[in-house]
């Protein structure tokens, strides 16, 4: 082997990632294209909160201009009312009116002349509902009333009392708190039917009573009379009548004028009937939908709490499960005189007969009446439901059964609950909204992103590590939550829904977010037009509710792998075995299926697992005891003591006898006897450093990669790929860059890799004909270095060692850094407190100014310094960076009048080699922070400068996913950090230039 060695150094080598002969060229034109240019499908929307109803059609005009501006191609226009306290938005027409229409059209149109799409939420907030859905077609529940008789075998008159109809109150969301039953003059509820008369042997001892006990009497009773005319057996009888009505679930948040019940979300005739009313109010006004930009309407996540019931239940409960309810009825309302198996069971039924109802007359109905019009349904069909609300649908089929999947993820909240020793995050569903849209080939991942009940604390950098965790979930668009409308006159920072990051051009930043848009839609472009690729398949279980779970909680492979989730449907109908790999419909591949440890499993789901083994499906689980909910007995007893076996002391040696379910073992044990090795693995791996998402679309294959911590990380990291060569997609810039060291390793490529703090790329593999000049970095970690287009930069000083496979290279590399200090000039916007210009000593933090009026600013001021320069003449091929040190929050930068970009993600880093002069420059840069210290500014000094309907907010924590949940007045709230922080500096690097 030959060593050079250099100490400053041009290399010229001849570089290219040639496809070699068969590779689907176009498929990477076609990524790639997407990538550097994404279409509106990838770019966000936002939900635009019409609040209070109350649309100001001029400021709306500028509102859409400013999304489509920003980057954003789309909107779902969600009207809401505000809390009773808030009384500074005027309340608008009634959601739906005539005047309401006219609104929505206007909204629609201006839409269309933008080439935006829209989406119309099916109600004034949520759940679907509004004042013109009818009493039988409301939300409902099951009521009971109940008598005591002896029985003497003679025919008895017994008046039956009627049930009070009364919602407890602690199970309902929103509204004004109260039920929205309506009642006749008689005192009766206006709509109800009449389900079932039981008579129950009284004074039963808890867990005897038996079905057999019971006796359906409800064709003795005269409903119009409310008289049973009935020949009691001997002896003592509870007479329990059950009566379904009204819940009186209202809308939970509606504007002033637009009250109204939530419909049944179990009844095809309610769904239809509410949907119809907004196609048919609308068709008049927009005309045909395939003509307009209206795209979809939105169901917005079921949350609802108490008792449910519909008025075809019985009939569907007899469809799924095989038996009536009706002698069950009781279990409801007294589970404790049943058998706890029986009471366990028929609430496990009655939960799956719920889940039929709502996906097959709710999600389904409302897909199939959309489509029919030229419009799509989309939802949060998976959640937030179970446990947080009653969560009746199996996610994973619900979200399947519509066209647009949709997700939420919140930041700095503390909504989790204990599952087995895990937390699990219950507002973050996103890789089960991923999961589905895969199995149930959908395409888009829709995601509610970036909620909070934390007001105008953030920049987009604050906000860039959740949503990086969301895409390697699965994520493939964001939908920002949201963009509150303002009416003309709100002030700064304005009106604003009482949750969402508030994603509008109120924002002190929002001049300079469309970088971060940008940022989104690159990711966004590659994932929706490639195939996500995991090792193993997960079965989440046959229960209902159920959940997903977030990445890597509840369920978990192990460092370096991912996994897809499957439910009980996409089980028994879409998965097969070829040579010996699971594969899903969609072509997705598996080595390995897991099995959700219930207890319990579908008898269905065991004859399908029996004939997936036989076929050399290799399927790890705990043995079930039950089977439907049962004590397995007789031929499924037997079944399951044939199909599972222990895997002690298994080995890849005797893994070759088919038709075996080996518990005992986890999914990654399994994996490496089978000897899979990790699909990515570095130094530090079980600390979970990087965070990862692989896809691929026929030989070509796209990790996405984040750095999961604030601070810099380089290391070697291996790709499970072979005879492939990476690049380096950079989702910040856009830029795409060639990878000068790597090193095919066995099964994997080894590459080092520098990613800044809460850094991401995606490394994109590609056959290549032609071997890299370079193996590696002598370092077990390497240095801090980047890729460029023409080589690398090393940005630490030390001597380093670029290993080949015919020639290493010696590099002593030294950094020249020149800090631009002393003062700057200053410039603040006029009215808003601080001085219009001042100069800075030295660079601080505005809120550290003895200055109150800098102290509490809010907006953007204007840096501007003059500083001499001699460039370094050593060899005349440096590279010369201006680095910004810190910022808060967001920076838009010139040197000399020459625009150098925007800055919102660390490192705040511009290459000025040809824009740097000789001697004399001229320095600009713009930093934009958040209102939060002008709210706390006016609230302790009694100036008036904001104007908002928010008077507390959350404030952040350290990791933003568990802050205190404290609302505090903006007087209490700590202030934020702000401006140009520094170290601005001027830093000479010398490359190494591969061509």
């Amino acid at each position: 082997m030959k060593i050079y060695f250099a100490s400053i150094f041009v290399l010229f080598i001849v570089f290219s990632g040639v496809p070699v002969k068969g590779q689907k060229s176009d498929d990477y034109q076609s990524v790639k294209n997407n990538f550097l240019n994404p279409p509106q499908s990838a770019r966000p929307k936002v939900y635009w909160w019409c609040l209070n109803g109350n649309i100001d059609t001029v400021r709306a005009k500028q509102e859409l201009r400013a999304m489509k501006d920003a980057g954003i191609t789309g909107f779902d226009l969600f009207e809401i009312g505000v809390p009773p306290s808030d009384t500074m938005i005027p309340g608008g027409p009634a959601f739906m009116s005539d005047k309401s229409l006219q609104l929505i059209k206007f909204a629609v149109d201006e839409a269309g002349k933008l080439g935006m799409t829209v989406g119309l939420n099916l109600a004034s907030s949520w759940n679907a509902g509004g004042n013109w859905v009818k009493p039988e077609h409301g939300g409902k529940s099951l009521y009971s009333s109940k008598v005591n008789i002896k029985g003497n075998a003679q025919s008895q008159k017994i008046k039956l009392p009627f049930p009070e109809v009364s919602f407890p109150e602690e199970s309902l969301i929103g509204g004004n708190g109260e039920t929205l039953i309506p009642f006749r003059k008689d005192g009766r509820p206006e709509y109800y039917e009449e389900i079932a008369v039981l008579a129950i042997p009284a004074e039963i001892e808890e867990g005897r009573l038996d079905t057999t006990d019971i006796i359906d009497i409800t064709p003795f009773f005269d409903p119009e009379t409310d008289e049973l005319n009935w020949n009691a057996p001997d002896g003592n009888w509870e007479i329990c009548r059950y009566v379904c009505s009204n819940s009186g679930q209202q809308v939970v948040r509606p504007s002033p004028l637009s009250a109204g019940l939530t419909i049944d979300h179990f009844d095809s005739t309610a769904v239809e009937t509410h949907l119809m009313y907004f196609i048919n109010r609308l068709q008049p006004v927009l005309g045909d939908f395939r003509e307009t930009a209206l795209q979809s309407l939105y169901l917005a996540s079921y949350e609802a709490r108490g008792f449910v019931w519909t008025s075809t239940l019985p009939e569907e409960f007899k469809k799924v499960n095989g038996y009536n309810i009706q002698k069950f009825i009781p279990s409801f309302f007294n589970p404790e005189l049943f058998k706890e198996e029986t009471a366990e069971k028929i609430q496990t039924d009655f939960k799956k007969t719920l889940s039929e109802l709502m996906i097959n007359n709710l999600y389904k109905k409302s897909q199939e009446i959309c489509n029919r019009y030229g419009l799509k349904i989309n939802s949060e069909a998976g959640g937030p439901g179970y446990p947080l609300y009653n969560g009746p649908a199996e996610p994973l089929k619900a979200q399947g059964s519509i066209d647009i999947p949709r997700g939420e993820f919140w930041i700095n909240h503390s909504r989790f609950y204990k599952d087995g020793n895990d937390s699990i995050d219950i507002l973050r569903v996103v890789k089960e909204a991923a999961a589905a849209s895969h199995i149930y080939e959908k395409g888009i991942v829709e995601e509610e992103a970036f909620t909070s009940f934390m007001h105008w604390q953030e920049g987009p950098f604050d906000m860039k590590p959740f949503g990086d965790r969301a895409f390697c979930e699965g994520m493939n668009r964001v939908v920002f939550h949201g963009f509150s409308h303002n009416i003309s006159n709100s002030g700064f920072p304005g009106y604003v829904y009482n949750a969402g990051t508030h994603f509008n051009d109120k924002r002190a930043w929002w001049p300079n977010v469309k970088p971060f848009t940008d940022y989104v839609s690159r990711i966004s472009a590659v994932f929706q037009e490639t195939n996500f690729k995991a090792d193993v398949v997960w079965y989440y279980g046959d229960k209902v509710p159920n959940s997903a779970t977030s990445k890597n909680t509840h369920f978990k492979v192990g460092p370096g792998y991912d996994y897809e989730v499957i439910n009980t449907e996409i089980l028994l109908d879409k998965l097969s075995v070829k040579n010996g790999k699971l594969i899903l419909s969609n072509g997705a591949e598996f080595s390995l299926l897991a099995l959700e440890d219930e207890g319990n499993l579908n008898s269905n789901v065991l004859k399908k697992l029996d004939e997936l083994a036989k076929q050399g499906a290799v399927i790890i689980g705990e043995k079930p005891g039950k089977v439907d909910g049962v004590v397995a007995k007789n031929e499924n007893k037997i079944l399951i003591d044939n199909l599972w076996d222990s895997a002690s002391g298994l080995s890849q040696n005797n893994l070759s006898e088919k038709g075996k379910i080996y518990y005992g073992i986890s999914s990654l044990q399994m994996l490496h006897i089978l000897g899979i090795q990790p699909d990515i693995d570095y130094s530090g791996r079980n600390s979970d450093l990087i965070d990862f998402i692989h896809f691929n679309k026929n030989e070509l294959d796209f990790y996405f990669i984040r750095n999961t911590q604030n601070e810099w990380l380089s290391r070697n990291i291996n790709f499970r790929q072979k005879n492939k060569s990476p690049e380096i997609w950079d989702p910040v810039s856009g830029k795409i860059l060639p990878v000068y060291i790597y090193n095919q390793e066995g099964e994997y490529v080894n590459l080092p890799l520098t990613l800044p703090p809460y850094g991401a790329c995606l490394v994109v593999f590609r056959k290549s004909s032609l071997p890299p000049q370079f193996t590696g970095i002598s370092e077990t970690n390497p240095p801090l270095f980047e890729y460029t287009t023409n080589g690398i930069n090393f940005l630490q000083e030390g001597s380093f060692i670029l290993e080949g496979s015919k020639q290493s290279l010696s590099v002593q590399n030294n950094i020249e850094t020149n800090t631009i200090d002393g003062p700057w000039d200053v410039e603040f916007t006029k009215g808003w407190g601080a001085p219009e210009k001042t100069t800075f000593p030295e660079l601080i933090s505005w809120t550290d100014s003895p200055n109150d009026g800098i102290k509490y600013y809010s907006g953007t001021a204007t840096y501007k310094k003059s500083f001499h320069y001699e460039k370094n003449k050593k060899t005349g091929n440096e590279s010369i960076y201006l680095d910004l040190g810190e910022i808060s929050k967001v920076a838009d930068v010139w040197l000399n009048g020459k625009h150098l970009g925007i800055s919102w993600a660390k490192p705040h880093r511009f290459d000025v080699t040809n824009s740097l002069s000789q001697g004399k420059n001229t320095i600009t840069v713009e930093v934009a922070n958040v209102w939060s210290n002008r709210l706390t500014g006016d609230a302790v000094t009694g100036q008036k400068f904001t104007n908002t309907n928010i008077n507390t907010t959350i404030v952040p924590a350290a990791t933003l996913e568990t802050g205190d949940q404290t609302r505090y007045p903006w007087a209490e709230v700590p202030l934020i950090k702000s401006g140009l922080l520094g170290p601005v500096t001027i830093q000479s690097i010398s490359p190494v230039a591969i061509k």
